[in-house]
């Protein structure tokens, strides 16, 4: 886990007020959800990149995208727009879709 994500995942509340502490607790359960979601992203991504055996380097050249940006993503430090999503995904012949819970 990220760093700046363990911090707040993982720190423990000095409080003894219960409702903030109820904050705490579902705050942090967000915050690792939306965490584990951006990482397994990247990895599927990185996935199929290697499938196709292609570089960051090449992946970045077809999509028009930084390098820099494409190693984030993958690595789940950064969380991509649908616009970034739907250029790395049309590279690697890929389809998202969204359903409702």
């Amino acid at each position: 886990m990220a760093k700046a994500y363990r911090s707040v995942v993982t720190k423990k509340s000095a409080t003894k007020n219960a409702s903030i502490k109820k904050f705490d607790a579902t705050l942090r359960k967000q915050v690792k959800a939306e965490y584990q979601m951006t990482f397994m992203v990247g990895e599927l991504i990185a996935q199929r990149r290697e499938e196709l055996k292609l570089s960051q380097s090449l992946l970045s050249e077809k999509t028009g995208l930084p390098q820099a940006d494409i190693s984030r993503i993958e690595c789940g430090k950064s969380n991509p727009t649908l616009n970034t999503l739907e250029k790395i995904l049309d590279v690697l012949q890929m389809r998202m879709t969204l359903t409702k819970k």
